[in-house]
């Protein structure tokens, strides 16, 4: 009971047009009471009964928790919520005021010390509100000549992060491409600044691609105050260059809505960088990265990052798995608690997975093994310019790797045995074996989390 009413009901089975949140709850009030409050105070309910309340918003609007499994703890009370939403609690078409609803006040609670969102369900009826990706992994596919071969591609951020001249950053940009990588990239700082204003570093970089005589993918980073914004993706459409980035995190996701909107009408492929997502997915206070994807994909940017399993970003070979098959999958199969069943409406395209943070040449088998495929963006900064032979060195190094991911046959070059030499060639036997073992364990793994709670997520995420 909260605020005068009951939103417990365990006999409701949620139908085809609910929302679910899965959530790890812990606080310093029972369970129930835990969820009752975040049931309430997301949907109909404050923290007292209401004279103004009637039987339609009760019956047709309220939460519902249809799902509790208590961990014990020392002095607190700790577990998995599930609460199920009506479709028609929410607006047409606006997604602030769904994250209002389900990610809202609730995070203010004082009872509740520990609240994170694993996961959550959209209705399909709600899903085709959206488009989705426009290009997504075929269109990069098909764009880059690689819907047969399907190896990965493969790309860099120039590095240094900031500082380079316009000039040096295209020339930078043009040993990555002639020596064999697919995309080059902006960092997510960098935008406009005095040392490499935007767009003397666009026309150069531009022209520099067009040099090397492939298609190519460079993508600048456009993200600004909208405005400002707005004129670059003009400026782009001007010069015949559809295709950019945007700190979509940063951005929020009204603005990321509008943007990646306004792109897809002009035939932009919308590449996004997850930049400070860690400051909301960390931890036990926040959502999950899986929260984010399907927002992204629903969305419809076309490409985003979506972690490595082996770099220096945080995240588990499973935990980035289960993120790839949300941006390239139809269909997901749950594993409770640490994901729910999801379909996607037939509409909503796959999109482009980008690995990105820590990676080098010799990561890259490993990094497709984390994947279970080679429908992946494998990125790597300071692994190709760290390269002993430059830039060059690093680019031909990469490609040898993708390359070798789907033909045997092709032999281990010079410089791909000097970057394996310098930073080592990752285990991808060990990734694949732990796989298996997790495959073999599940139920047990399962048990073991119901009985322990979020650290044994903690352990399984590498959070």
């Amino acid at each position: 009971m909260y605020g005068g009413y009951s939103y417990i009901e365990q006999d409701y089975k949620p139908d085809k047009h609910d929302f679910v949140t899965l959530l790890w709850l812990k606080g310093d009030a029972s369970l129930e009471a835990l969820a009752e409050m975040v049931a309430s105070e997301s949907s109909v309910g404050t923290w007292t009964s209401l004279k103004t309340m009637n039987q339609f918003v009760w019956d047709k609007l309220r939460a519902r928790v249809f799902d509790l499994k208590r961990v014990k703890t020392s002095v607190e009370t700790a577990g998995f919520v599930k609460i199920a939403y009506p479709l028609e609690h929410f607006d047409h078409d606006n997604l602030p005021q769904l994250l209002a609803s389900i990610r809202g006040n609730i995070y203010g609670i004082k009872e509740i010390k520990e609240l994170e969102i694993i996961d959550w369900s959209i209705p399909e009826k709600y899903q085709r509100q959206f488009k989705g990706p426009l290009l997504g992994l075929e269109g990069a596919r098909k764009y880059l000549g690689t819907s047969r071969n399907r190896r990965p591609h493969v790309g860099t951020i120039v590095k240094p992060k900031v500082g380079l001249s316009p000039a040096e950053f295209a020339e930078v940009a043009f040993q990555a491409w002639s020596n064999g990588l697919d995309l080059v990239k902006d960092d997510e700082n960098l935008v406009d600044q005095d040392f490499c204003r935007w767009e003397e570093r666009v026309s150069r970089t531009v022209d520099a691609a067009e040099k090397t005589g492939e298609k190519k993918i460079y993508l600048p980073n456009i993200t600004d105050f909208i405005p400002r914004m707005l004129e670059r993706v003009d400026y782009l459409e001007e010069i015949g260059w559809r295709m950019c980035m945007l700190d979509v995190y940063i951005l929020g996701v009204p603005a990321t809505k509008y943007l990646v909107d306004y792109l897809h009408e002009r035939k932009f492929l919308v590449h996004a960088h997850r930049a400070g997502y860690g400051a909301e997915t960390r931890g036990r206070q926040g959502v999950s990265f899986d929260f984010w994807m399907k927002l992204m994909r629903l969305i419809g940017v076309d490409q985003i990052h979506t972690g490595t399993g082996v770099g220096k970003m945080e995240g588990s070979p499973f935990l980035v798995r289960k993120v790839g098959k949300l941006a390239t999958q139809s269909e997901i199969k749950g594993f409770e608690p640490l994901f729910l069943d999801f379909k996607w409406a037939r509409h909503i395209k796959p999109l482009m997975p980008v690995a990105s943070g820590g990676l080098n040449p010799g990561d890259v088998e490993a990094v497709c093994e984390v994947y279970g495929n080679t429908d992946v963006t494998i990125q790597s900064g300071g692994g190709i310019h760290g390269h002993p032979d430059g830039t060059a060195g690093g680019a031909r190094a990469m490609r040898n790797a993708a390359e070798r991911r789907v033909n045997r046959k092709v032999k281990v070059g010079p410089e791909l045995e000097t970057a394996i030499n310098k930073w080592g060639l990752t285990d991808a036997g060990k990734i694949h074996q732990g796989f298996r073992d997790f495959e073999k364990n599940r139920k047990s793994t399962q048990q073991r989390i119901y009985k322990r709670g979020y650290k044994e997520i903690e352990k399984i995420s590498g959070e």
